[in-house]
C-alpha cells in the first residue's frame, strides 16, 4: 500500500463515494494523468472542478501565475479586486439576457445552487422546487450502505437547503428538519407531453425528516 493510499485510509473522509480509483496521480497534462511509475491514463473525470481546459493548460498556468505573483486573495467582497471586476464584466457581456448583468461569486457548486434557489424564490414568489432523481449528485455510492457509511455520508451532505432534493433520505434524514417544498421526478423517464414539466401525478414531495 502506498503512503498516499494509507493516508487516505487513515485521514480522508471518502465515504460519500462507493470507492476511490486505485490510481495515485503523480502528474498530468491535457487529458492524461500519470502515476508514480509513469503509467498513463485518460482522465474521464477532468470536467469535475476546474480542469475542463485540460490539466496544466499553459494558458491557464500563465494566467494563474501572473495573478499569484501580484495577489492571491484579498476578500473580494470587502475590498475592490480588479480581477473580480474584470471577470464579472466579461460574464455580463456573454449572458443570453441583457438584464443578467451581475454575478455572485461563490466557493462551490453547493453555494451556487443555494443562491439560485433563493433568487428563484425572490423573483417568482413561489417556493416549490423540482429536483431530478439520478442526477450527478445522486449517482454516487452504494445502494444499501452500512450504518457507519450512512452516518459519514450524512456529514458530507450538501447544504441544508439542498438536502431534500437528494433521492436518498438515508443520508439526509439525520440532518432534518429540512425545507419541505421539494418534489422529486425521475430524470430517466421520457415524458410524452408537450409541457415542460411532467404530469402532476408523477410529482411527489420529499419525505419528511424524522
Amino acid at each position: 500500500m502506498s503512503d498516499t493510499i494509507r493516508q487516505y485510509k487513515d485521514y480522508v473522509i471518502t465515504s460519500f463515494m462507493k470507492s476511490v480509483q486505485p490510481v495515485v496521480v503523480d502528474s498530468a497534462e491535457g487529458c492524461v494523468i500519470r502515476d508514480a511509475s509513469g503509467k498513463e491514463y485518460l482522465d474521464c473525470f477532468a470536467g469535475i472542478s476546474v480542469v475542463n481546459a485540460g490539466h496544466c493548460n499553459p494558458k491557464v498556468i500563465a494566467a494563474a501565475k501572473a495573478q499569484m505573483d501580484k495577489l492571491v486573495h484579498c476578500a473580494s467582497y470587502i475590498y475592490y479586486s480588479p480581477a473580480t471586476g474584470a471577470l464579472a464584466e466579461k460574464m455580463a457581456q456573454i449572458m443570453p439576457w441583457p438584464a443578467l448583468r451581475k454575478s455572485f461569486f461563490a466557493n462551490s457548486g453547493a453555494e451556487a445552487i443555494e443562491g439560485a434557489m433563493k433568487v428563484a424564490r425572490l423573483y417568482s414568489g413561489k417556493h416549490e422546487i423540482i429536483s431530478l432523481q439520478a442526477r450527478f449528485t445522486d449517482a454516487l455510492g452504494e445502494r444499501s450502505p452500512s450504518p457507519a457509511t450512512r452516518d459519514a455520508r450524512s456529514a458530507a451532505a450538501p447544504t441544508l437547503q439542498e438536502c431534500p432534493s437528494r433521492q436518498r433520505p438515508m443520508f439526509t434524514a439525520p440532518l432534518g428538519p429540512t425545507i419541505p417544498s421539494v418534489a422529486l421526478i425521475s430524470g430517466a423517464r421520457r415524458w410524452k407531453t408537450s409541457s415542460a414539466f411532467p404530469p402532476p401525478a408523477t410529482l411527489r414531495p420529499s419525505s419528511p425528516s424524522r
